[in-house]
């Protein structure tokens, strides 16, 4: 079973996990007419798949010791139910979180999830497993949101606010953003043990929360197929009709997103879902680097956005620097 011996290590699996979670929106760019909750579907499909690869391949091996497939089967059930709550409080937050960006558009949506997802998923985690110097986290998760705020200021700029439904976008971001600031704590719980359970290593903790988000979409894309948040009610059996190449775009979407999932739990082992979290938290500055370089979304609007977008990214490296350094400073 891999994991990472060095710190070196751990920080190229954390910075690799930041590219993946700042990479898969791209994919769904690619479907501008495919429904957003056929998408997702296939998006947990992907997901769910690329968890169990990952355990087979890299979370087995180790001599004497069970396989990962074993490890699945004797995990203690209160360390499984802290995995599976915290991918099905994550996946509802994301949902919430894409459609709330539909809603109210990236400029509003963003920065309002950004808040109390980065302040609750660092500060819970770190208060549960306080790994590394306090006052150097604060100090990254305080840049985290002033580049969150800059990053929807330059989307601002290029008038990307959906009109109508304002409030709307603003409270579905809000809740978003409280979920997905809840599910990192559940992780470390489940990583650390409870209750005379040992804890759940990063390949099988990755399995079940995988299999927590499957029972989240299961749960939540039928009622909003039905009853959208944005845009018109849809049938399920839509998703039978799409093009295999749009399904396997979401596919390849859940299985991006879901290698940087694996390997930042793979390298909290090391540092800690704070910090493997928090260096995480550092997605958008990919996602803008994407719509900057590649689809060329500031190509066109005012120099102020540029300067705005560049400064966010200046301020998401600097944050990304000090949660590493952070890990030295214990």
């Amino acid at each position: 079973m891999y994991v990472p011996a060095t710190l070196g290590a751990a920080l190229i699996l954390m910075l690799t996990s930041m590219v993946c979670w700042g990479s898969w929106p791209n994919l769904l760019k690619k479907l501008p007419t495919w429904r957003l909750e056929y998408f997702y579907l296939d998006f947990t499909l992907g997901l769910l798949i690329t968890a169990l690869i990952y355990g087979a391949v890299l979370g087995s091996g180790d001599t004497g010791a069970p396989d990962f497939f074993g490890r699945l089967a004797h995990s203690g059930s209160r360390v499984v139910m802290l995995a599976v709550v915290g991918g099905f409080i994550w996946n509802i937050g994301n949902i919430l979180l894409l459609n709330g960006i539909m809603i109210a558009g990236l400029a509003v949506a963003f920065p309002i999830a950004a808040i109390p997802a980065i302040v609750l998923g660092i500060g819970a985690s770190y208060w549960l497993n306080p790994v590394g110097n306090a006052m150097v986290l604060t100090s990254s998760v305080v840049l985290f949101l002033l580049a969150a705020q800059l990053t929807a200021a330059a989307y601002r700029r290029l008038g990307s606010v959906a009109s109508g439904h304002r409030a709307k976008g603003v409270a579905v971001a809000l809740i978003s953003g409280l979920l997905i600031g809840f599910f990192p704590p559940f992780v470390s719980a489940a990583i650390s043990g409870s209750s005379g359970s040992p804890g759940l290593d990063a390949y099988t903790v990755s399995a079940f929360f995988a299999l927590g988000s499957c029972a989240a979409t299961l749960v939540t894309l039928p009622i909003l197929i039905r009853r959208p948040l944005v845009g018109e009610p849809g049938l399920l059996g839509g998703y039978l009709r799409g093009k295999t190449s749009w399904h396997l775009w979401g596919i390849l979407a859940g299985a991006v997103w879901c290698s940087g999932t694996v390997l930042n739990f793979i390298s909290a082992g090391l540092v800690g879902i704070a910090i493997s979290v928090g260096v995480g938290c550092g997605a958008p500055m990919v996602g803008a680097l994407w719509g900057v370089l590649v689809w060329g979304e500031f190509s066109k609007g005012q120099r102020s956005a540029k300067v705005l977008v560049w400064a966010a990214m200046a301020l998401y490296a600097v944050g990304v620097t000090a949660m590493a350094v952070a890990y030295t400073m214990r």
